[in-house]
This record gives C-alpha cells, structure tokens and sequence, in this order.
C-alpha cells in the first residue's frame, strides 16, 4: 500500500513543520517568531483557498494547531494536550505507566540482572549499522522488533496519532488508495475483513507506526538508513522492515500471552541473540540449576536444568528470545526464529556449499561407502577452490572504462569502500595501535601517490598488482574484495534493471564478457558438484540394493535427507519446542507443533505425530527421496509427490549459497494451521478489549 506521505499527498494534505505560512502546505504547522503563536493550515475545498487558524504559544497550543492542520478538532486536545478521554478500564486490564520512548533506562525490574541495558545498548549499535549475522537490515528489523515488544503500548500509540491514523484509515476506506495484495493477505492472515473498519484501522496504524520509525532513524546522523550498505537511504525499504516489526510484535505477543508459560503480567524482556548475552543466560540459569541443587529443592532443580538445555539447544538457531518468569517465578524463556516474510517463503537456513558437504560428511559416520566419501571430499575441495579460481582469472580481466564505469556506480559503493577501507596505510585495531593490511603495505612500498587519490580503474589496477604478486607468492589475498568484486560485476552485467539504470556502460566490453564467465563458471561449479554428490549417494545406494521393496531409502540418502531436516529445524520441531519456540514469519507466528502436524499430514505418517515423534523422523528419512535435478527433498503417497523443503545451491549474488526453505505444499499447509488458530482468537482484532491487554504486555519501559 502507499505510504502515510503518500495517501495524504493523494488527499492534497501535507504534514509537517513549515517555516512560515509562505512555505505551508496543507497539514503543516508553523510558528510566528514575534508572538510565538502556533498557525495551522487545512485541506480546503475545491477551488477555495486553503484555511488557516492561530493558537495560543504554549505546548497545547502547537497540538492544537496540529489537530487543525490534519483535519481534527483542535477543541478535543485538553489541557493536558490528551485527545477526548476513552472508557476506563476494567482495573485487570489496567495498562502500566510508562515512561517517554525517549529514556535511556528501563526502571522495572528485570528477570535477569542486566539485559534492560544491554538490549537497549545493543539497538543503539543496530541503529549505527553495527549488525549481527543477518546483515544491517535484517540486524535493525529485528532490533526494532524487539524494542517494540518491550516498549508499544498499541493503546497509547492509537490515542497519540488519533488523527494521522484516522486520515490514513479514512482513505483506505474510501479507496483513495489502493492496498496491495500483500496488505489484503496480512489482515486475512489475522482474521480481519480488508474492507472492514478494523481492517483499515490496523493497516493505518501500521503505517503511521512505520512512519514514527522513519523519522525517527532519519533524525540519527550517520545511522544504517543513510550508510550505503545499510538502506542507502531508501525510506519504504526501512518502512517495509518497520512494517515487520509491528506484525511480528502483536503476533509475538499473542502466542506469549496464550500459548507458552510465560507469566505475561510480569516483567519480561525482549533481547536480539548475541553470544555474550546469552552465554551471561546460560550462566544465570546454571547458577539456579546449583542454587537448587544446594537447598534442596529437586522441583526446581529439574525445572531450570531444562530451561538451561532447552535454551542452549535453540540459541544454536534462535534470533531473538523473551527472558521473563512463569507463574512461580522462575526465569523462563522462549526462543523466537525471525523471518520477514509472511508468505513463509524465506529461507529457514544459509549456509555455504563446503560447509554442507561438511555436515553431510559428518552425518553419515564411519559406515558411508567409499566412493561417497571421495565424492564428498572432492566436491568439498572443488567448490573450495573456485574463489581462489575467482581470484585468479580476476587478475587478468582488463580494467577498461567498461568495468570502471560499473565500480562507480552506487551499486559497488560496498566494494569500493571495503578496497579503500584496506589500503588505509594509517589501519588501527580496537585498541589503537596501528594494523595496516597485506594490501596497504604493498601499496605503499610500491607506490608514491596516496591511494585515495587514484581513479577507480588505478585503483583496481593495483588491486590486481597485489593480487597477482601475492598468488605468486603461494599466498591467496582475501575473496572480500580480490575475487567478489568481478563476480559482482558479472553477476548485475547481467541484471536488465542494472543495465536499464546504466545505459551509457557498454556491456558487449570484452572485459565485462570475461567477468560474466568468471560469475557464470562459479555458478556451474557449486551446482556441478551437489549434482555429483547426489548423483554418487543415489548410485551407492543402488548397489546395496535400494529402494528396496517396500520403497524405503538407503542408508546413504537417509543421511542426505536428514542433514536437510536439521538445516530446516524439521527434527528439532518434531522433537518438541512447543510453548518454548516461536517462529515468527512476517505476520504469522507459527510453533512447532504446526510443523510437526504439516510433515506428518503431508508424508502420509500413520501414527500420532505428538506420540511417535522418533517413528516420524524415521519415516521422513525412508520414504523422502532426493530430487536428482533441484535437490528439493520429495515426499510421495498415494495422492501425489509433494515438496516438503527446497535445498538450492547456487551463487547468491557475488557468493556460493545453499539456501533451505520450506515447499510450497507445506508452506500452504502451516499458513492455514496459523491462519485456522489466529481467526479463532482475539488475534489481530482491534477491540478494546484486545488492545488493553497488549498493555499488560507491554512491561518493561525506557
């Protein structure tokens, strides 16, 4: 759907803070320097000039004006610069005091001592572009998830944008604007009518929440929204993560409240999964598990030695993780698995192609035949040395205008700032002392003028120098950016959008060509070596003589359909998690025993799923079989074949990839598990009732 911006420019209204009434636009506000007196401008009607008021110079008085402005009632801010008063509550549903978003400190306590500050310090680094695994934007989606868990009042919110949000619901509803697809599926996926006022309501409040957000990181000097390897400063790719975030908190807040042991009415903590953190869990739980152990007390004794196993089997994948207490108040957790999309069609594992292999290797232990484990060490070998390939061939491409003229395009900002970054002669480590790299070593023995003076095809050129001199040398520099650099070029040569952005490149170049083989032999390599590992499981398994009879695997395709099942988390589902791991999908929030009831509906299991979990994961492993051209692990029965994961290998941009995902057969069948208990709940709804207690929820405070 547009933006707020959007829908209140297609409405002729614009809001915002103007200089002077010379420079206002409908919806602004703006204040006279000489009385200090608030003005606001509205929306007039057609072919009418646009209406103006003045307010008094006081605080209330500049809302007042903001109400005008927007098309409100200025006479509904009281004095106290509150919109007209709502029903109270009903003392149970009373919501907690709050302090301004804007504090640094969380006053109430915490379920373990330390993680208020350390999840609020960890965001203030997520905001400067300082990332986890996931990368800038996935870090800052999920940071602000989590700072929206700990800190929405969705009441609150509602009443102090009242009227952004009515203006947006109101041209949702009046179809002033469209909504996009994805929008109509998201209130669907929660049990709201799209044409309903409800529908309208969450789409809107979502919106201005997104917005809030974006001005808000805008106003950070320096943040991920302005770096070029964060958001580059593209607004609706940060509206869009903002979006997720306010899905995945209501979502996340549900399954809380209704679905896990945590004790909702006290507090509880949010936190993005770093290992100092949770190592510091760890420990805390540990120190309970021995104080237990010490008094005497065998309950509680078993109680945290599985909060502490569980916690440490699931932050081997987990993203983000509630720390609160059960009713007994002890510290229990729940582990969260973040993905932004809600159409479930986001990779549930990444992983390089040696790495896999790796696993695949391992798995299968000291009885896999031999002429697997030659396959798997040469295509472990063969994939490994393809960026030193990489590498190689990108010394002898002919740096031409061609390829300088991609290099300065926004598009390789990244490449170019990590080449500068390594040729900085003054390098210095965290502690201050100087750590100049191989590169800028070379660089300045070899070379009078400063490298940050050189054009981009010099500097390339040196890059090669370095690079060729040090494989000489038996040495290999590193991939980042020795080798990503051409099969980046090779791979957006390539990209019509790339190319229909940069007409004036000439891409028939014979140095573009080469890097476009260079990225084109790499692909061929990763997707050669699954097909030969695949290819040699499924012949080993043949001269033991299966499929046997009844259709079940060998011993080698079961290893190969196993290590999947543990990329995709299946085995890890199957053997519990529930009311302990959430998987929050965009606006789903799935659990464990979805997932376990899909893979048995769907692989034709005949026993109970919750009973027999071991009889499913043997099942899963005999009767799955590998398909020899997608890797996609396949299930059969008497209605059809059906894709239960997705294994794809392949070159993800400059990188090898192996992305494992879920099929399209069970992706449809945990949205409609997820869609079945959300339109069966309060979920999604707007009631008040729903939304006072979010605010019980929402427990911890700045």
């Amino acid at each position: 759907m547009a933006t707020y911006r959007q829908l209140r420019e297609s409405l002729g209204i614009h809001e915002g803070l103007a200089k002077s009434r010379k420079e206002a636009d409908p919806g602004d506000i703006w204040q006279v320097k000489k009385t200090g007196n608030w003005y606001g401008m509205k929306q007039g009607k057609e072919g009418e000039e646009n209406p103006t008021d003045s307010f008094g110079s006081d605080p209330i008085s500049k809302k007042k004006a903001k109400a005008y402005a927007v098309g409100g009632d200025p006479d509904k801010v009281d004095d106290n610069g509150q919109d007209e008063k709502e029903p109270e509550k009903e003392k149970d549903e009373k919501e907690p005091e709050k302090t301004s978003d804007n504090d640094t400190e969380r006053s109430r306590p915490e379920s373990v001592e330390g993680i208020n500050d350390y999840q609020s310090e960890l965001e203030k680094k997520r905001d400067m572009g300082i990332a986890g695994a996931g990368g800038q934007k996935a870090s800052q989606g999920e940071s602000r998830y989590c700072n929206a868990l700990n800190t929405l009042n969705n009441d609150n919110f509602r009443k102090e944008n009242k009227e952004s949000i009515d203006a947006v619901a109101a041209g949702v509803k009046s179809g002033n604007i469209k909504l996009k697809k994805g929008d109509i599926d998201d209130l669907e996926a929660i049990g709201l009518d799209p044409k309903s006022d409800e529908g309208a309501q969450y789409i809107a409040t979502r919106e201005i929440f997104a917005e809030k957000e974006l001005e808000r990181i805008k106003g950070i000097k320096g943040s991920v929204f302005h770096q070029s390897n964060g958001f580059g400063g593209d607004e609706e790719a940060y509206r869009e993560w903002m979006r997720v975030a306010y899905d995945g908190t209501l979502a996340t807040r549900k399954i809380l409240r209704e679905d896990t042991d945590l004790d909702v009415s006290k507090p509880h903590t949010i936190l993005q999964s770093e290992k100092k953190i949770d190592d510091d869990v760890a420990a805390d739980l540990q120190k309970k598990v021995e104080e237990a152990q010490k008094a005497g007390n065998e309950k509680d004794e078993k109680y945290y030695q599985t909060e502490l196993d569980d916690f440490q089997h699931f932050r081997e994948y987990h993203d983000t993780y509630a720390v609160g207490q059960d009713v007994n108040g002890r510290t229990h957790i729940v582990s969260i698995s973040n993905k932004k999309g809600s159409e479930l069609r986001d990779p549930q594992n990444n992983t390089t192609p040696a790495k896999r292999l790796t696993v695949i290797q391992k798995d299968f232990g000291p009885k896999v035949a031999k002429k697997v484990t030659e396959s798997l060490n040469k295509n472990i070998e063969l994939v490994s040395n393809t960026k030193k390939t990489v590498i190689k061939e990108g010394n002898d491409v002919e740096i031409d205008d061609s390829i300088a003229g991609m290099l300065d395009t926004d598009t390789f900002k990244s490449q170019m700032k990590k080449l500068n970054e390594i040729s900085d002669p003054d390098r210095k480590n965290k502690k201050g002392k100087p750590n100049p790299t191989a590169f800028a070593k070379w660089y300045t023995e070899n070379n009078k003028k400063p490298f940050k003076d050189l054009s981009t095809k010099e500097k390339l050129q040196a890059m090669q120098g370095f690079s060729k001199e040090e494989q000489s040398n038996g040495k290999t520099p590193s991939y980042n950016p020795f080798g990503r650099i051409w099969t980046k070029i090779g791979e957006n040569a390539r990209n019509e959008t790339f190319r229909k952005k940069h007409p004036d490149i000439n891409y028939d170049s014979p140095s573009i060509d080469k890097s476009m083989k260079i990225k084109k032999d790499e692909q061929e390599v990763v997707e050669k070596a699954h097909q030969n590992v695949v290819n040699d499981i499924t012949e080993a398994d043949k001269e033991q003589g299966f499929p046997d009879e009844d259709g079940n695997n060998g011993p080698h395709t079961q290893g190969y359909v196993n290590t999947v099942m543990d990329a995709m988390h299946f085995n890890t589902y199957i053997d519990g998690g529930d009311k302990k791991m959430i998987v929050q999908m965009g606006i789903r929030g799935g659990q464990p025993s979805q997932v376990r009831g899909c893979l048995a509906e769907l692989s034709g299991f005949e026993g109970n799923a919750d009973d027999d979990k071991e009889g499913l994961k043997e099942h899963l492993k005999k009767r799955c079989r590998i398909d020899a051209e997608s890797g996609s692990i396949l299930i059969k029965d008497s209605s059809g074949e059906r894709v239960l994961a997705e294994d794809t290998w392949r070159t993800a941009g400059a990188d090898q990839k192996v992305a494992s995902g879920f099929g399209d057969e069970i992706r449809e069948c945990i949205m409609n598990k997820i869609d079945s208990k959300a339109a069966k709940g309060e979920r999604g709804k707007v009631s008040p009732k729903y939304e006072s207690l979010e605010g019980t929820i929402s427990r911890m405070v700045w």
